[in-house]
C-alpha cells in the first residue's frame, strides 16, 4: 500500500467525526489568523507614535471600521476615539484567540483519543478472530506493541499532522500576504527559497519513512523480550538466565537507541539545512529592506510590520518542514495497524446450525502440516471413527500428533487433506460458534483470567447461574478451597490465577468445562497438576461426567486412561495401534512397551 493510500485510509477513520473535525480545524485556523492580525497592528501603533496618523494604508481597514463603530457609541472626539481603537482591537483579538485556541486544542485531543480508541477496538476485535496460524508466526510482544504504541503513532499522524498543517499554513500564508501588502518585491524575493526547501523535505522524508518502519519493528522486539522475560521470570531465575535475558534486552535497547538517534539526526539535518537557507535569504531581505526604507519606499510601520511578519513566518515554515517526520512515523505505524486489521480471520462460511450434537466424530483420511507445504506432516492419512458417548484416549511420544488431532476438532486449524465429520456433517460446514459450543476443553496449560473465581468457572456465559457454578465446582472438587477464600466465589484470582496453587488452577479449569456441559470433552492431561488424592477424586468425577459424552483424552500418564473405551496409539502422525487397555497389553506392541516403561519409572 502506497503512502497516499495509507494516509487516505487513515483520514477515513475521522469520517464518523467529520463535524467535530471541521469545528476543530476552523478553530485552529481562527487562532492562527488572530496571530497574523495582531502583527498587523504593529504598523498602526508605530505610525501613530511617529505622527503619521492612525488610519494609514490597506492594513488599517479593520482599525478604521472599529474606530467608526466606537465613535458612534462613545461621546468623544475623533482623536479620543482613535486612541481607543488600537487597544480595543488588540483586546478583542486576544479574547478571540483564547476561545479559538481552547476549542482547537480540546477538539484535537478529543478527536485524537477517539480515533486511537477506535483503532484499538478494531484491532482487538480482529485479534480475537485471527486463526491460530497467525499467533504461531507473530510474537505476543509484537502484537501488544501494535495495539499500544503503533495505534498511538497513527492517531498522532492522523490528526496532529492535519492540525499543524492547518495552523501553520494559515500563519505562513497570513504572514506572506502581510509581506506582499507592505512590499511585494521583497516578498517575491523570499519565495525563491521554496524549491530548495521542497528538495530537502523530499530527501529527508524518504529516509524518515525507512527509519520509522525499522523503529516500529525494533519497538515490537523490545516489547516481546520484556513480555517473555517478565512472564517467564520464574524460569529465568531458576535456570540462572538473568545475564542472557539482560544481553537480549540490552541488544534490543541499543537497536532502538541507534534508530532513534538516526531519526533525530535526519530530522535535525532537515530542519538545520532549511533554517540555514532561511537565514541566508533573511539576511538578504533585511539588507534590501533597509535600502528601501532609506529611500522612503517604506514607512517605519511598514518596515517593522514586514520584518516582524518575516521573522514570525520562520516558526510556521519550520513546523511545516518538520511535519514530514511525524507523518512518516505515523504512516509506518499505520502500515502495522492496518496489517492487523486486514489480517484474514478464521474461515467461518458454514451454513449449518447446531443446537446440541450427539457427538459422533469421524476422521476420514485426515492430513495436516504446520507452516510451509514442504514441512513434515503432523498428521498423515489418519482415519478414526469415534461413536457418540465413547471415551477415546490418544497416547504416544511427543510429536506423534495427539495434540494436533485434538486441535482440529474445534477447528483451531483446518485439515490439509481429508475431512472431519461431526454427526455426519463436515466440520467446515458448521458455523464456528455452533461447532465450538459443542466442545469443552481442559488443557494442561491452564488459562485463567484476572476476574472472580465464579466468573472463571462460568466464562463465556452472558447470564451465569450461581447454582450451576457451585455444582460444577463441587464436581471438580474445587468448592472446598473456594469457600475458604476471603470472598468465596467473588475472590479475584490474580493474573492467570497466580494466587492459586497448580492443583487449584487445574480444578478450576475442570469446573469451567463441567459448567459448559458440552456433549464433547477434550481433556489434555487434565489431571497433570493434581496431587494423588485430588487426582483420584477428579478422575472419579470426570468418569461420571464422561457418561453420555464423547471424550477425547490426550494422556501422557497411561495410568489415567486404563478405563477408556478405546486407546489410540499414535506414532509420527499416524495411528500405530488401537484397542482397549487389556487388548493392547496382550498384543505386546508399542503401547505395552510404553506402559511397562512408565510402570518401571513409577517404582
Amino acid at each position: 500500500m502506497s503512502s497516499r493510500q495509507l494516509y487516505s485510509r487513515l483520514l477515513l477513520q475521522f469520517r464518523p467525526y467529520s463535524g467535530a473535525l471541521a469545528v476543530t480545524l476552523f478553530a485552529v485556523g481562527v487562532a492562527s489568523l488572530t496571530d497574523v492580525l495582531l502583527v498587523t497592528q504593529l504598523k498602526t501603533v508605530i505610525d501613530a507614535l511617529g505622527g503619521q496618523g492612525i488610519v494609514h494604508g490597506a492594513g488599517d481597514a479593520v482599525a478604521s471600521t472599529v474606530k467608526d463603530w466606537i465613535g458612534q457609541l462613545l461621546p468623544v472626539s475623533a482623536g479620543q476615539a482613535a486612541l481607543w481603537t488600537i487597544p480595543t482591537i488588540i483586546m478583542a483579538l486576544a479574547i478571540l484567540r483564547m476561545v479559538s485556541s481552547f476549542a482547537g486544542d480540546y477538539g484535537s485531543a478529543w478527536l485524537s483519543n477517539q480515533v486511537q480508541a477506535d483503532l484499538r477496538e478494531k484491532m482487538f476485535a480482529r485479534i480475537l478472530r485471527l486463526p491460530n496460524g497467525y499467533f504461531d508466526q507473530s510474537s505476543t510482544g509484537t502484537t501488544l506493541s501494535r495495539v499500544t504504541y503503533d495505534a498511538n503513532q497513527v492517531s498522532q499522524a492522523g490528526l496532529n499532522v492535519i492540525n499543524v498543517a492547518v495552523r501553520d499554513s494559515v500563519l505562513a500564508i497570513g504572514y506572506l500576504v502581510t509581506m506582499l501588502v507592505y512590499d511585494w518585491q521583497l516578498a517575491v524575493f523570499c519565495l525563491t527559497l521554496l524549491p530548495l526547501v521542497a528538495a530537502v523535505v523530499t530527501f529527508a522524508g524518504r529516509r524518515m519513512r525507512r527509519l520509522s518502519e525499522s523503529g516500529q519493528h525494533a519497538m515490537g522486539e523490545l516489547t516481546r523480550v520484556l513480555d517473555e522475560s517478565i512472564g517467564g521470570q520464574r524460569v529465568v531465575k531458576i535456570f540462572g538466565g538473568q545475564q542472557y535475558e539482560q544481553r537480549r534486552f540490552d541488544d534490543v535497547v541499543k537497536l532502538n537507541r541507534r534508530l532513534a538517534v538516526k531519526q533525530a539526526a535526519t530530522a535535525a539535518m532537515n530542519s538545520g539545512i532549511i533554517m540555514m537557507l532561511i537565514g541566508v535569504v533573511l539576511s538578504a531581505v533585511i539588507y534590501f529592506a533597509l535600502l528601501r526604507a532609506q529611500a522612503n519606499a517604506l514607512t517605519a510601520g511598514d518596515f517593522a510590520t514586514f520584518m516582524t511578519a518575516l521573522l514570525a513566518m520562520q516558526s510556521p515554515v519550520k513546523n511545516l518542514t518538520k511535519l514530514n517526520e511525524p507523518l512518516q512515523r505515523g504512516l509506518a505505524a499505520a502500515k502495522s495497524v492496518f496489517g492487523v486489521i486486514d489480517a484474514p480471520v478464521e474461515m467461518d462460511d458454514g451454513m449449518h446450525t447446531l443446537a446440541r450434537a450427539s457427538g459422533h466424530i469421524e476422521l476420514a483420511s485426515v492430513s495436516f502440516r504446520y507452516g510451509a507445504a514442504d514441512a513434515s506432516p503432523a498428521l498423515a492419512n489418519v482415519s478414526l471413527d469415534i461413536p457418540a458417548g465413547e471415551t477415546v484416549a490418544l497416547v504416544g511420544s511427543s510429536g506423534s500428533g495427539k495434540t494436533t488431532l485434538a486441535s482440529l476438532l474445534p477447528r483451531f486449524y483446518d485439515v490439509g487433506g481429508g475431512r472431519i465429520l461431526l454427526d455426519g456433517v463436515d466440520l467446515r460446514n458448521y458455523r464456528l460458534a455452533d461447532l465450538r459450543a459443542q466442545i469443552a476443553l481442559v488443557s494442561q496449560d491452564v488459562v485463567l483470567f484476572n476476574d472472580t473465581l465464579a466468573a472463571n468457572i462460568a466464562y463465556g456465559d452472558p447470564a451465569p447461574d450461581q447454582a450451576r457454578i457451585e455444582a460444577a465446582a463441587q464436581a471438580a472438587y474445587a468448592h472446598e478451597f473456594i469457600v475458604r477464600q476471603p470472598q468465596g466465589y467473588a475472590t479475584e484470582v490474580g493474573e492467570n490465577g497466580l494466587r492459586l496453587s497448580g492443583g487449584q488452577r487445574q480444578r478450576l479449569a475442570i469446573a469451567r468445562a463441567l459448567y459448559k456441559d458440552a456433549p464433547i470433552l477434550i481433556l489434555d492431561e487434565a489431571t497433570s497438576a493434581l496431587d494423588t488424592e485430588s487426582e483420584r477424586q477428579v478422575q472419579a468425577a470426570l468418569e461420571r461426567l464422561m457418561e453420555g459424552r464423547t471424550t477425547v483424552v490426550i494422556a501422557h500418564r497411561l495410568s489415567t486412561i486404563e478405563n477408556a473405551d478405546r486407546i489410540v496409539v499414535m506414532h509420527a502422525g499416524t495411528i500405530a495401534e488401537t484397542g482397549t487397555h487389556e487388548a493392547l497389553l496382550a498384543q505386546g506392541g508399542a503401547y505395552a512397551r510404553l506402559y511397562q516403561t512408565q510402570k518401571q519409572l513409577s517404582h
